[in-house]
């Protein structure tokens, strides 16, 4: 069987084939009726023969007769030919009964029973009735006919080929046929509870509002395996009618050629049931033309119409349904298909309330204009599950069927589903739904209607009609329309098909479902003057030129919200207003993917549409991790709203007249504001947002205390910058950008970050301009070093705020929000300069202002304060080196006493030790007039590797010591930022020494002492502001000491000794950096001389303890000389002097406890009396041990 064709049991006839045949059977030839009979005639007969004898009727109500094989019998008034009641019974075998009158061919009523047996198709049994009212076959008040080879021709109008009337009145045809030719004579007609039975009887109607299969109220038809023709107008092929009526049709072929009328009939209350076969209304090959005649039709309440088993339904005319139910009927359709050819044929309709059409698994095609594969109107309700829906449906092949119309109106405006109104409902899953023709949209509701859509499939394959448009998959239109789709995949392909499109108070709602467009225009989600869609987890590709995934027009408010799925177009923006007014949001996770159109790529396009209005639009977009594009406002109104998601694009206003609102929330926005001039463009950033890009005619920008701007170019806002948060200008190739703003205010917190060059007057540096207007508030000023060596300024210093146009700023509009330091020096910011008072300048100098000044005093540098932290270290390196360097007997004690004493051996037999400590204050002069107090300790022990007596008394001592040493200053001081002795940090050195020295003893006791010494320490500055250096340093230290004693008294214990000292001493310091620059210094070699005198006086206790007290007086000069230290390369020379005179005092005490064993220590205060910038004190302690083998 073919898709879209009813295949026939028998062929069907054309109209005058029918007629023909049925005229030429009216008049019958003698002589062929006579070699039949010859030829028919029975051997015995069973029953008694009917009487009278033929050619006369028969009327019998009790017993039983028999007509024996082509018996004729006729009636010419009203009587029946035969006529059989109460409990008589008739059978004829080919028997010909014609009614020439007004009769029934055959009745039986009460019990009386007919059987009409027929013995082939080529002897059956005929009954022909002429007048009006003769029915052929009539039982009534329970008579029972049956019959086979039976053939039934009635000529009467108002005349049934068979009737049943009454309860348990039966007629029962098999391999039979019943023909009627004039109006109102149906073929068969049931009613109170009389039933038919028709098995491969086949009915052919001609007349008008004459059926083929009639149940009336009560009345039951079964029909199996049978064809029907109907040729009259106004009457349909099958039906049921009426409360109790029944018609059941098994694999049937019903045939409707008339207009009118339905071809299988549900009204009334009444019942069909079809299992297998077809319904056909119409002329496949176009020889008739009918109209209005439904393929099945259930009109009224309880009215219903049930198919299964692979039935189905062709419609041939215009206006004619497929399958319709009306006013409360129900067609449950589970068969093959629906078919319809012509226009304003719909495949499936429910029109008013209660109306229900069930579709199960089965197909519906339409291919006639305005033909929808359903419809649904006047609060009716279809159902569709498992089933293929096309309109615009071609068959193919050799022998398609006659169309009606031009060939270009196939399927034009045919929607796949057409709901309209309110209480008008259609469901369905699992469909599959293709329209072909140009305004057919796959599913259209309208005027409050509801649709509810799961899975399936929705196709359009249609570009614009002038009615309806574009072929859209899916539209919403009107107050109240509502439909909701859960995993259909929509797809259309031509120009201005839009995927989902709810317009004029229409509503869609959309979960996990997949669009994808084609065409030019075609946009993915639309919602029109008043719509509103709502979409989630849902995938949305657009592929044609201009399409967007989402597009908003017209001038009622509408709404599009989206959340979940994707987005995507390849040849338009992803979001496109045009003269629309209403909102999109945009939520969670939506995975967005823009195509680049004309060069750019575009999120979005707000502007007018083709009548010039402009679009108002407010765009949410919330929770988008990912987001790329631009957005261009050209020209209308719009409302930006971006929270908790990541957007990397342009905000442009093209042409004047635009109007933006930009609002960030939690939110990252890389990408520039750019507005063409006319326009107003404000932007507020909020709860940790931040904005990378610049902004080109911005209005107003308002930045709450959480959120920053990057500052990426050259920026302006003609209003006003409200900053309570963080302004910074991101560094740039060979160029520094300027903000300019109409005015500006801060709040405490706010912060601006600036680029510059820190270097001499007018270096390079980010500007702000304050164009007119005022800058108040408070606002701290960052700075970044862009490479700037540091230098000192002697003028206004680098700009970094700047009026214009009468502009002004308050005293305390700007502060300086950290340190701005760069080589040697640190940078303040002053408000005033020497052209305006108003603007704002870093400088690296003070004025010196005179107590009457008269003119401007010399510039201060503003040094920074790790430059007097730094710039001793040489200096108090070569302090630690000569403490532990010391004197002869600070170092080893009174070595003279070991005269005389028994050694063991030459060669390593002594050794030595000490602990020594110093607090000193030092003060050098130079450029920063460093000072430190500080604390030295440390231990230092020897070994004689040689101690010798030579036979005229000379002695040697010559060995090897290590040494270690500890300074710790929490107080250097110098010259910073302007203020002298200012409290700079904190400087620690530590490390190893080790020394060799050689001593020679005179016979008389004087003595010359060499020594050389290396030290390694490790320098640790942390400066009072937090930066911090380390570095390493290496000294190397030679001394040459003399002493001659001189002594006197009592057994010459008082000596007084001079003593000379020579120390020489080298210093290298490794170059390091901190925070702000590169540190290296250049050590000065420095000399340092002693003179001095000791006084001692030697005793011994009662235990033979020797005792040798001793004062000491010393005269100390440092020879001048410069240590030199460098920030940076550009950095001038920052000298630390050296170079003292200083005086010192002390006492001492050598302990011989026994020959071999000695204590040693002593004390001492040293001072310089010169008050000068160079100066030092120091206290000095050391204590010791010396053991001799």
């Amino acid at each position: 069987m073919r898709d879209d064709h009813m295949g026939m049991s028998v062929a069907i006839p054309r109209l005058g084939a029918c007629k023909k045949a049925l005229l030429s059977s009216i008049f019958f030839n003698p002589a062929t009726l006579a070699v039949a009979m010859t030829t028919l005639s029975p051997s015995s007969q069973a029953l008694a023969q009917c009487a009278p004898s033929a050619p006369a009727s028969v009327s019998i109500s009790s017993g039983s007769c028999s007509d024996p094989a082509l018996t004729t019998r006729e009636s010419a008034n009203v009587a029946p030919v035969i006529d059989v009641s109460g409990t008589g019974s008739y059978s004829g075998t080919s028997v010909l009964l014609t009614a020439t009158g007004s009769g029934h061919g055959v009745r039986a009523s009460g019990k009386g029973t007919a059987n009409l047996i027929g013995t082939s198709s080529d002897a059956v049994s005929e009954i022909t009735t002429n007048g009006t009212g003769g029915h052929g076959l009539h039982a009534e008040a329970g008579g029972v006919i049956t019959g086979n080879y039976t053939t039934v021709t009635i000529y009467g109008t108002n005349a049934y080929g068979i009737s049943a009337v009454g309860a348990n009145s039966s007629v029962t045809l098999t391999d039979s046929s019943v023909s009627t030719v004039l109006d109102n004579a149906h073929g068969a007609y049931a009613v109170g509870g009389g039933i038919i039975t028709l098995t491969r009887t086949d009915l052919t109607i001609y007349g008008t509002a004459a059926s083929a299969a009639f149940a009336d109220v009560g009345g039951a038809i079964t029909l199996n395996y049978l064809n029907t023709f109907s040729f009259g107008d106004n009457a349909p092929g099958a039906a049921a009618s009426g409360v109790g009526s029944n018609l059941i049709l098994n694999n049937g072929y019903i045939n409707g050629y008339g207009s009118g009328g339905a071809v299988l009939f549900a009204t009334g209350g009444g019942t069909v049931t079809m299992g297998g076969g077809a319904i056909a209304s119409g002329d496949y090959y176009g020889g008739t033309i009918n109209s209005d005649a439904p393929g099945m039709l259930a009109r009224g309440v309880d009215s219903s119409i049930v198919v299964r088993d692979g039935a189905s339904t062709a419609t041939y005319g215009a206006n004619s349904q497929g399958v319709w139910a009306d006013a409360g009927g129900s067609i449950d359709f589970a068969g093959y298909g629906i078919f319809t050819y012509q226009p304003n044929s719909t495949g499936s309709e429910a029109s008013g309330a209660y109306s229900t059409v069930i579709l199960t698994n089965t197909i519906v095609r339409t291919s006639g204009p305005s033909s929808a594969g359903l419809l649904v109107t006047d609060a009716g309700t279809i159902t569709v599950t498992g089933t293929e829906i096309t309109t615009g449906f071609t068959l193919t092949g050799s022998n398609p069927p006659v169309l009606q119309f031009p060939a270009a109106e196939v399927g034009l405006e045919s929607h796949g589903a057409d709901v309209i109104g309110t209480g008008s409902e259609l469901h369905a899953q699992n469909a599959t739904i293709t329209t072909i023709g140009d305004g057919s949209i796959g599913v259209r509701v309208s005027q409050g209607a509801t649709a509810v859509i799961t899975g399936g499939t929705i196709t359009t394959k249609g570009g614009d009609s002038a009615t309806f448009g574009g072929a859209d998959g899916v539209r919403s239109t009107d107050a109240g329309s509502t439909i909701t789709l859960t995993g259909t995949k929509v797809t259309t392909q031509k120009t201005n098909a839009i995927g989902l499109h709810s317009m004029a108070g229409g509503s869609i709602t959309a979960s996990n479902a997949t669009v994808a467009t084609m065409g030019s225009a075609a946009h993915g989600l639309a919602s029109a003057n008043g719509g509103t869609l709502t979409a989630s987890g849902s995938t949305i590709a657009v592929n044609g030129s201009g399409s967007s995934a989402v597009y908003l027009a017209g001038s009622a408010p509408s709404t599009v919200s989206f959340s979940g799925g994707s987005l995507s177009a390849a040849n338009g923006p992803i979001i496109l207003a045009e003269g629309g007014v209403g909102t999109i949001s945009i939520n969670g996770n939506t995975t967005i993917k823009p195509a680049v159109v004309n060069g750019q790529l575009l999120l979005a396009k707000v502007t007018e549409d083709a009548a010039g209005a402009s679009s108002n639009l407010i765009l949410n977009i919330n929770g988008i991790s990912s987001l790329t594009g631009d957005i261009v406002v050209d020209p209308s109104t719009l409302t930006y709203n971006l929270s908790n998601s990541r957007w990397t694009g342009n905000l442009m206003l093209v042409g004047a007249g635009n109007t933006v609102s930009a609002s960030l929330t939690t939110s990252q926005w890389t990408g520039d504001l750019l507005a063409d001039t006319g326009n107003t463009a404000d932007l507020s950033l909020a709860q940790d947002s931040l904005w990378t890009g610049l902004a080109r005619n911005a209005t107003d920008i308002t930045i709450d205390a959480n959120s920053i701007w990057n500052v990426t170019g050259h920026s302006n806002a003609t209003d006003a910058v409200a900053n309570s948060g963080l302004i910074q200008f991101l560094p740039r190739s060979n160029t520094y950008t300027t903000l300019t703003v109409g005015s500006y205010s801060g709040s405490a917190g706010s912060r601006i970050g600036f680029n510059t060059y820190l270097g001499a007057d007018n270096s390079p540096s980010n500007l702000l301009v304050i164009n007119g207007g005022q800058a108040g508030g408070t606002t701290s000023v960052l700075v970044n070093n862009t490479g700037g060596p540091g230098e000192q300024t002697t003028a206004d210093g680098i700009r970094l705020v700047q009026v214009t146009n009468g502009g002004t700023t308050t005293n305390d509009a700007f502060t300086l929000g950290q340190r701005v330091t760069a080589g040697a020096y640190e940078y303040q910011l002053f408000r005033g300069g020497r052209t305006d008072s108003n603007d704002w300048f870093l400088r690296s100098h003070i004025i010196d202002t005179p107590t009457a000044p008269a003119t401007e005093g010399p510039e201060i540098p503003l040094y920074r304060p790790e430059v007097a932290l730094y710039a001793p270290i040489p200096a108090i390196a070569r302090q630690m080196g000569l403490a532990t360097l010391g004197t002869l007997h600070e170092r080893v004690g009174e070595e003279e006493n070991l005269r005389g004493v028994p050694q063991s051996r030459t060669y390593v037999n002594g050794a030595w030790g000490r602990m020594f400590g110093e607090h000193f204050s030092n003060r050098w002069g130079g450029s920063v007039d460093a000072s430190a107090k500080g604390d030295l300790t440390g231990f230092q022990t020897g070994l004689d590797i040689l101690r010798r007596t030579t036979d005229s008394g000379h002695r040697d001592h010559a060995g090897l010591y290590f040494a270690y040493s500890n300074y710790d200053s929490s107080s250097v001081r110098g010259f910073a930022q302007g203020t002298q002795d200012l409290g700079v940090g904190e400087l620690t050195l530590k490390g190893p020494s080790l020394g060799a020295y050689w001593t020679h003893f005179a016979p008389s006791g004087w003595y010359v002492d060499a020594v050389v010494q290396g030290s390694w320490y490790d320098a640790d500055a942390v400066s009072a502001y937090n930066a911090s250096l380390t570095t390493n340093t290496t000294g190397y230290t030679a001394s040459l000491e003399a002493g001659y004693p001189i002594r006197f008294g009592e057994d010459d214990r008082w000596l007084i000794e001079p003593q000379a000292q020579i120390v020489y001493q080298y210093m290298s310091v490794d170059g390091s950096h901190d925070q702000y620059s590169r540190v290296d210094w250049d050590a000065g070699r420095a000399w340092t001389g002693r003179l001095g005198a000791r006084l001692q006086y030697l005793t011994r206790d009662e235990r033979g303890t020797l005792w040798q007290p001793y004062a000491r007086f010393n005269l100390w000069h440092s020879f001048s000389g410069n240590d030199t230290v460098f920030f940076g390369p550009s950095s001038p020379a920052i000298e630390n002097s050296f170079g003292d005179t200083a005086l010192e005092i002390g006492g001492g005490l050598t302990v011989r406890l026994k020959e071999n064993v000695s204590l040693y220590g002593q004390a001492s205060y040293r001072w310089s009396p010169d008050s000068g910038r160079s100066n030092q004190t120091a206290t000095a302690g050391t204590f010791g041990i010396r053991f001799d083998w």
